[in-house]
């Protein structure tokens, strides 16, 4: 009797266990979105392994929305078109577009590839005044925008 309830109490603690396993993005963590985005952020994100799959950190303010995107994959799903301004030190062949969503809201999107890892870091909805990191980067020109900042990590991580 007492290994049978033994037993079932395992079981329910397992279940439990596996129950409470939180979904992660390999990519970039919910902090580094949220302080990106700027407040508290949810997220979804599947994916097979290092090298495929796709995140979404979603923040919602009032009636709107603010959406940072991550898809990665070795399929080229470049939404950039020719053209579009290139990135310098951030994979390879990495280029910056902005474009409207198929809701017309305006995305700024960052593609590119790491070997044959291909990458897609978009933010939909964001205003151009996005929080930006360390006061000594407010006032350089030269310093990453919060897009590239995200861009970089994703790809560093593909390397």
């Amino acid at each position: 009797m007492k290994s049978a309830l033994f037993i079932a109490v395992l079981l329910t603690r397992s279940a439990g266990a596996v129950a409470q396993t939180e979904t992660t993005c390999p990519w970039l963590t919910i902090g580094t979105a949220a302080r990106m985005l700027g407040g508290d952020v949810t997220m979804t994100a599947h994916s097979t392994s290092n090298w495929d799959g796709s995140c979404a950190f979603i923040r919602t303010i009032a009636a709107t929305s603010q959406t940072l995107e991550i898809l990665v994959g070795r399929d080229n799903t470049h939404p950039c078109p020719e053209g579009s301004q290139p990135v310098a030190a951030l994979g390879n062949e990495a280029v910056h577009c902005r474009r409207k969503t198929a809701k017309g809201e305006p995305q700024d999107t960052i593609a590119g590839r790491v070997r044959d890892v291909f990458f897609v870091v978009s933010i939909t909805g964001a205003s151009s005044e996005l929080p930006s990191s360390p006061e000594s980067q407010r006032f350089d020109p030269n310093a990453a925008s919060p897009l590239e900042r995200v861009a970089e990590q994703v790809s560093g991580s593909l390397y």
